[in-house]
C-alpha cells in the first residue's frame, strides 16, 4: 500500500509541474532525435542516406505527436479539465517513445524488429483489434512496441482513476486509449477504408493488403518531386505524413482553442488575411508557371494536391512565425497604429508570445521537410529575410524603397515554392530572369501601399516609409503611378501583348482606387488585392490557354 501511495503522489506531483510551449518543443524535438540516433547508430541496422534519415526523424515526429496529442485530448474531456494541467504529465510520457527500439534490442542482441503499419483487409483487422495485434503477417513484430502500448494504457489509467475514482470512467478510458493507438498503427488501411467509401472506387469488405499498399506507394513522383529512389518503407511513410501533417494541425488547433480561447481567437484575428491571400496567390502564381515549363510534371492526383495543401498551410504559418516577429518588434508602432493586436491588449506576455512564433517556425520546418528539402531551404531564407526586415539590428523597414525590395525577396521566395514543387530536381534554373525582375520592381514600388495604415506609429517610432516621407496624399500618388507601371511592365517583361488593353485597364482601377480620398488607409490593400487577384486570372487565361 506505501509503494502505492508513493507512485500516486508521485503522479499528483506531475500534475502540478507546467511545460511552456518552448519547452515542450524542445523536449519533443529532442526525444524523436534521440529515439533516431538509436535506431541509426546504436542498433544493428542499414544505414540510411541523410535524407532518407530526415524522412524517418518527420514520420516518427508526426506518428508520436499525433499519440500524444490524441491522448491529451481525450485526458481532458475525460476529466473535464483545462490540457494546460496535463503538460507537465505528458511531457514526461513522452519519454516512452524511446522504449520499443531499446526492448527489441534487449531481446534480440541488437536489432530493433522491423514493426511497420497494418495493411490489413477489414476482417483481419478486426481480428488484430480485439486480440491486442494479433495474427499478424509473419514480417511483422511488435514486441517493444506492444510493451510500450501496455505501459501507455496503465499509465493513462491510472492517471484516470487518480483525477476522477471512477471505475466505469477508467475502464473506458483504458480501451479508448488502446483504440487511439491501434488507430494510428492501422492508419493506411483505415484511412483507404474512408477513401474508398467516399470515392466508391473499392467494395470495402472486398480490400486486400496489397491495395492499401499500392495506394500509398504506387507511384514514385509527386508533381515534379520524384522519390523512386527510396526505400519502399520510407516511400510509403512519405506519403502518410502528408495527412498526417493535417491531422496534426488540426489537433493542435483544438488544442490551442480548448487551453484559452481568447488567446487562440487573437491569433486567428491577427493573422492579416489580405497578406496571407497574396501569399497563397504568389504560390499558385508559381505553381501555374512550373506547369508551363513542366508540363509532365503536373499530376492531379490525390497524393499531389494534399502536397500543395502541405506547402500552402506550411506557407501560413512561416508566415503567422514573421507576423509574431513583425509585432515584437513594433510593439511602439502598434500601440499608436493597431492598439487592437495581442501584445497591446495583453492577451499574450511576449516571452510567451515569442514561443508561439517558434512553435509557428517549426511547424513550417516540418511541413516543407515532409515534401522535401528544397522547400526547407527557401522556408528557412524567407524567416531570415522576415527577421532582416523587422528585427535590430538591422530592422531594414526603416529605410524607404531599401524595406520594400526586401520585402519583394521574402514574397518572390513564396514563388519559388510553388515553381520548384512543378520543376525537375526542385530548381529555378529554368525560370525566366524577367518574372524575377517583375516580381522585384513591381514588388518595390508598389508594396508601400500596406504603409498607410500605420502613418502614425512609423512617424513616431520614426520608420521612414513613403507616406511618412511624403505625406498621405503624395504617397497615394505615388504608390498609385507604381501601380499602373507594374500593371503595364507585365505585358513587356512577359512579353505578351495580349495583355496591353487588360493591363491597361486594371491599371487605371488600381490607380483611381489608391488615390481616391473616399477609401481610408486601412482598406485600400483589399480592392486593390481583388484587382491584382482578377488580373492573374487573366494572365492565366492569356499566357496557358
Amino acid at each position: 500500500m506505501n509503494r502505492l501511495k508513493k507512485i500516486e503522489n508521485c503522479l499528483v506531483s506531475l500534475f502540478e509541474k507546467r511545460a511552456s510551449l518552448l519547452s515542450w518543443t524542445m523536449a519533443f524535438l529532442g526525444i524523436i532525435f534521440i529515439r533516431g540516433f538509436i535506431e541509426q547508430f546504436i542498433a544493428f541496422s542499414k544505414p540510411l542516406s541523410p535524407y532518407e534519415s530526415v524522412l524517418e526523424y518527420v514520420h516518427n515526429f508526426y506518428f508520436f505527436s499525433l499519440a500524444i496529442l490524441l491522448i491529451w485530448l481525450f485526458l481532458s474531456v475525460i476529466l473535464k479539465i483545462n490540457p494546460k494541467k496535463l503538460s507537465g504529465v505528458l511531457i514526461f510520457a513522452s519519454i516512452f517513445a524511446l522504449f520499443p527500439p531499446i526492448i527489441d534490442m534487449i531481446r534480440t542482441g541488437g536489432e530493433v524488429y522491423w514493426s511497420f503499419y497494418l495493411f490489413s483487409a477489414p476482417r483481419d483487422l478486426f481480428w488484430q483489434y480485439i486480440t491486442i495485434f494479433g495474427h499478424l503477417p509473419s514480417a511483422i513484430v511488435y514486441f517493444g512496441t506492444k510493451i510500450v502500448f501496455v505501459l501507455v494504457i496503465l499509465l493513462t489509467t491510472a492517471v484516470v482513476w487518480i483525477k476522477s475514482r471512477n471505475i466505469v470512467r477508467t475502464i473506458f478510458s483504458s480501451i479508448a486509449v488502446y483504440s487511439i493507438l491501434f488507430f494510428l498503427g492501422a492508419f493506411p488501411s483505415l484511412f483507404f477504408y474512408a477513401f474508398s467509401f467516399v470515392t466508391r472506387q473499392n467494395e470495402i469488405m472486398q480490400i486486400q493488403p496489397y491495395q492499401i499498399a499500392q495506394f500509398f506507394g504506387g507511384i514514385s513522383q509527386t508533381m515534379g518531386i520524384d522519390f523512386s529512389a527510396l526505400h519502399y518503407a520510407l516511400a510509403l511513410a512519405y506519403r502518410i505524413d502528408f495527412i498526417y501533417f493535417f491531422l496534426l494541425i488540426f489537433s493542435l488547433s483544438i488544442l490551442f482553442w480548448l487551453i484559452d480561447r481568447q488567446k487562440f481567437v487573437a491569433v486567428w484575428k491577427n493573422a492579416r488575411f489580405p497578406q496571407l491571400l497574396y501569399h497563397s496567390g504568389l504560390f499558385f502564381i508559381g505553381i501555374a508557371i512550373g506547369s508551363l515549363n513542366y508540363r509532365n510534371n503536373l499530376h492531379l492526383d490525390f497524393f499531389s494536391i494534399l502536397s500543395v495543401g502541405v506547402l500552402l498551410v506550411s506557407i501560413w504559418l512561416a508566415w503567422l512565425a514573421s507576423v509574431v516577429v513583425n509585432d515584437l518588434n513594433d510593439f511602439a508602432i502598434d500601440s499608436v497604429s493597431n492598439p487592437e493586436r495581442p501584445l497591446q491588449k495583453r492577451i499574450f506576455m511576449r516571452e510567451e508570445y515569442a514561443h508561439l512564433g517558434w512553435a509557428f517556425f517549426t511547424l513550417s520546418i516540418i511541413g516543407t521537410l515532409s515534401i522535401g528539402f528544397s522547400f526547407t531551404a527557401l522556408i528557412i531564407v524567407y524567416q531570415i529575410i522576415a527577421w532582416v526586415y523587422s528585427a535590430e539590428p538591422f530592422r531594414l523597414k526603416k529605410f524607404p524603397i531599401v524595406g520594400t525590395f526586401i520585402s519583394s525577396l521574402a514574397l518572390l521566395v513564396i514563388l519559388f515554392l510553388g515553381y520548384i514543387l512543378m520543376s525537375d530536381g526542385q530548381t529555378i534554373h529554368a525560370l525566366s530572369s524577367r518574372i524575377i525582375f517583375l516580381m522585384l520592381i513591381s514588388g518595390t514600388i508598389c508594396l508601400p501601399i500596406k504603409d498607410f495604415k500605420d502613418i502614425a506609429g512609423d512617424k513616431y517610432d520614426n520608420i521612414w516609409t513613403l507616406p511618412v516621407i511624403f505625406g498621405e496624399k503624395k504617397a497615394r500618388l505615388m504608390v498609385a503611378v507604381g501601380l499602373f507601371v507594374s500593371f503595364m511592365l507585365s505585358v513587356f517583361l512577359l512579353n505578351e501583348l495580349g495583355l496591353f488593353y487588360w493591363a491597361i485597364i486594371f491599371g487605371t482601377l488600381a490607380f483611381l482606387i489608391v488615390v481616391s480620398e473616399k477609401i481610408k488607409p486601412r482598406q485600400i490593400f483589399w480592392p486593390v488585392l481583388g484587382i491584382l487577384f482578377i488580373y492573374g486570372l487573366v494572365m492565366i487565361k492569356i499566357l496557358f490557354f
